[in-house]
């Protein structure tokens, strides 16, 4: 008896510990979009890619102030015969051997407005020169001013400042969409499992009312109420319901583990999903998708940089075909003396400006070639807009159209499902008091098995369709207000 109680405890002791170690988890479609969003893989993709992104547009910003930089370098030895002028002015070939170093401090600026540069700087270098009399210098240059100004040329500052401003706005707009895109396949893969998962409930209920329609019919058969025919059929369709409730069951595990490996779970654990049924249908205007849909969405913003990248190539084709001029210009002041104060006094003034143009003459007809293949290119970036503008808006018409009948058909699909099923459990009924043939029931099940399958196929069509017209608008029609994420 002692021993009986021991293994019992023992059964009981390992049944408690297997049930801790088995996690399950319950999900609604929801919690499901939510766990993709901030857990999944692709979420962490995307998240990448946009801040990758979002920071190279920040150090692109960050150009166009001030850059602040130290450089020096150590003493450099140079050993070698020069020419040397006498003066006389004859010359002679000497050796020299020489240390040089300096170091300054440099602060660079762009000037978006003319895309020009101006730099200041301060150095300080020194140079000992070894020989029969070992001497050194030091040269100071306290303070000077640099200008570089491109004329009659384009100015690629604004040009880039504009295309990167619509890119970060575009970069912002595709995040919002990967997240969208998320949700949308989070959704498909929630109601693949919630199918397979009632598939297999409705297969099993299946192979209980087979089986006990097929003792039903054994005993019907012995006692010469059916022909052996019935009898075969009614088997046959409880070997059929089991293995269907086998291939569910199959199909079932598959779902579940293809969704835990997306939102980046243990595949292992149970899963019970939990769809939303009660639907807060809305009616979604047309007109108010579209606007909705070219404010928010990235394509719009692709355009534009579309455009824009054409018209500035074509800008620059007939810049570069096109006098053109370069102003250069410098002031400061430097002084030399073989003491470092010294350096700093009496400082004389340091000059240069400098002006430079170019024509092109005669280029065989390169520069005409240029500008012809960058007018065909921007006619053909305002084509290729215009037809996927018009693709674009097709889009979101009939996904909005599609979205407001799906409504209607969810109802249509749910109605037919309960009178499916209303209907088979009726007839099953009349069956087991002998009221109708088997035909007639088995054709009840068959009706009450589609009418669910287009149900939950309805459904999932549904909210795919709801995430489908968020992601092509990025609004939220049910909160009505824009839809945002944040990444940062």
């Amino acid at each position: 008896m002692k021993i009986l109680n021991l293994k019992k405890l023992t059964v009981l002791l390992l049944l408690f510990f297997e049930a801790i170690n088995l996690n399950s988890l319950t999900l609604t479609l929801n919690e499901c979009i939510n766990i993709a969003q901030n857990n999944s893989p692709q979420s962490k993709i995307a998240k990448s890619k946009y801040l990758n992104t979002y920071y190279s547009y920040q150090a692109f910003k960050s150009g166009f102030l001030p850059q602040l930089s130290f450089s020096g370098s150590a003493p450099g030895l140079v050993r070698q015969i020069n020419q040397i002028t006498l003066p006389d002015g004859s010359l002679v070939y000497q050796p020299q051997s020489y240390l040089s170093s300096s170091a300054g401090l440099y602060i660079n600026q762009k000037i978006p407005w003319t895309g020009g540069n101006i730099t200041a700087s301060s150095s300080l270098s020194r140079i000992d020169i070894s020989g029969k009399s070992e001497t050194f210098y030091w040269l100071s240059s306290p303070v000077q001013l640099v200008l570089s100004q491109p004329l009659f040329r384009q100015n690629s500052y604004a040009w880039n400042m504009e295309i990167e401003e619509l890119s970060n706005t575009m970069n912002d707009k595709q995040f919002i969409e990967s997240m969208e895109d998320i949700a949308i396949e989070a959704t498909d893969k929630f109601f693949n499992v919630y199918i397979q998962q009632i598939n297999v409930k409705n297969a099993q209920l299946n192979v209980d009312i087979n089986d006990t329609l097929y003792v039903l019919s054994k005993g019907r058969y012995e006692v010469g109420k059916i022909a052996e025919n019935d009898l075969l059929q009614s088997e046959l369709a409880f070997m059929n319901s089991k293995n269907q409730l086998e291939n569910a069951q199959l199909s079932f595990s598959r779902a579940k583990e293809d969704l835990m490996i997306y939102l980046n779970l243990n595949p292992n654990d149970d899963l019970v999903v939990i769809p939303q049924t009660e639907i807060n249908f809305i009616q979604i205007d047309n007109d108010k998708a579209m606007e909705e849909a070219k404010k928010n969405r990235s394509d719009i913003s692709n355009y534009k940089i579309n455009e824009l990248t054409a018209e500035r190539n074509l800008d620059m084709a007939r810049d570069n075909n096109n006098f053109s001029a370069n102003i250069s210009a410098s002031f400061g002041l430097n002084q030399t003396a073989g003491k470092v104060d010294e350096a700093y006094k009496s400082l004389l003034d340091q000059e240069q400006f400098n002006l430079s143009f170019e024509i092109p003459l005669f280029q065989f007809g390169k520069g005409s070639s240029e500008i012809e293949a960058a007018l065909a290119a921007k006619e053909l970036a305002t084509t290729s807009n215009d037809i996927n503008l018009q693709y674009f808006e097709m889009n979101v018409k009939y996904q909005t159209l599609q979205f407001n009948l799906l409504q209607e058909q969810v109802k249509i699909s749910a109605k037919t499902d309960t009178i499916a099923a209303r209907r088979f459990e009726v007839a099953k009924n009349r069956y087991l008091i002998g009221k109708i043939e088997l035909n007639s029931l088995f054709i009840a099940q068959n009706e009450k098995d589609a009418a669910l399958s287009s149900y939950m196929s309805t459904l999932r069509n549904y909210w795919i369709a709801y995430y489908n017209i968020r992601r092509n608008t990025l609004y939220d029609f049910e909160h009505n207000q824009a839809i945002e994420y944040y990444s940062k």
